[in-house]
């Protein structure tokens, strides 16, 4: 007569089943004590109850409001998706980043990150401000009013002339502040950037590979001379191309276009 083997059949399966039992049981005696703690000592639950938005106002706040609590309220607040909702609000053209703070124990802080314009575009379907990374953003209307250039000229508005505008603009406003302050208009041409300033109709021709160049120098001749002439509205144009001079093309009729340094 034959024996029975003494060795148990192997089950692969039997940890697993001992591991999920000890996980259902942690977490039932975790929400347990939860559940314990909050309705018995006085204990917060951990649950999103308020969402603050800062970093930008008026109708962009309410969307991002609106958004984030759709996304995230009344969910755990260390448990959300934290990565759908930095997704959302980042597609919107506006919003450049989005930094998340939990701050138990029941409140969302977003702090938002605006793309910055640096001047409106001008065209056919309307008025639409673009930003100092090449988005084109909202229409302008009077909540978005921003004193900042125009780009009208439509051959200025072809993609390549486009991002060298882009270019010119940003480091203007960001080194030359004063003076990109006080711009009406970009262009592009042949020669490089061009700026139009309020009060001085002429076009003021700005070095291509230096678009702040002679930029000083300019300013000071304007309020110490250009702006105490009677003929300001009959100058032809600015340059500002040349090293460390500017010329100042004078009026039909007169004498030449002479150079100014800023010494003078």
């Amino acid at each position: 007569m034959s024996l029975l083997p003494r060795t148990r059949p192997r089950r692969p399966w039997l940890p697993w089943a001992r591991a999920g039992i000890v996980l259902l049981v942690l977490g039932g005696a975790g929400w347990g004590l939860l559940e314990f703690g909050t309705r018995y000592l006085g204990l917060q639950k951990l649950i999103i109850e308020q969402v603050t938005v800062t970093g930008c106002r008026g109708q962009r706040q309410a969307e991002v409001q609106r958004l984030a609590e759709k996304l995230v309220l009344h969910k755990p607040l260390f448990w959300f998706d934290a990565d759908t909702l930095r997704k959302r609000v980042e597609a919107l053209r506006w919003v450049r980043a989005l930094q998340i703070r939990k701050d138990p124990p029941d409140r969302l802080s977003l702090v938002v990150e605006e793309r910055q314009p640096v001047f409106w575009l001008v065209r056919p379907e309307g008025v639409f401000l673009v930003s100092d990374d090449g988005w084109i953003l909202d229409r302008v209307n009077p909540s978005n009013l921003n004193p900042i250039p125009v780009v009208v000229d439509p051959a200025s508005q072809t993609d390549a002339n486009l991002i060298r505008l882009i270019n010119a603009a940003r480091r203007l406003r960001d080194e030359q502040p004063g003076f990109y302050g006080r711009l009406n208009e970009l262009r592009w041409s042949a020669k490089g950037p061009v700026a139009f300033m309020e009060g001085l109709p002429a076009p003021i021709y700005l070095s291509r590979e230096d678009v702040t160049k002679n930029v000083p120098n300019f300013q000071g001749l304007f309020v110490d001379r250009l702006a105490q002439r009677p003929d300001l509205d009959q100058l032809r144009y600015i340059d500002l191309r040349w090293d460390d001079e500017v010329a100042v093309g004078e009026p039909q009729g007169s004498q030449p276009p002479t150079q100014t340094a800023d010494s003078n």
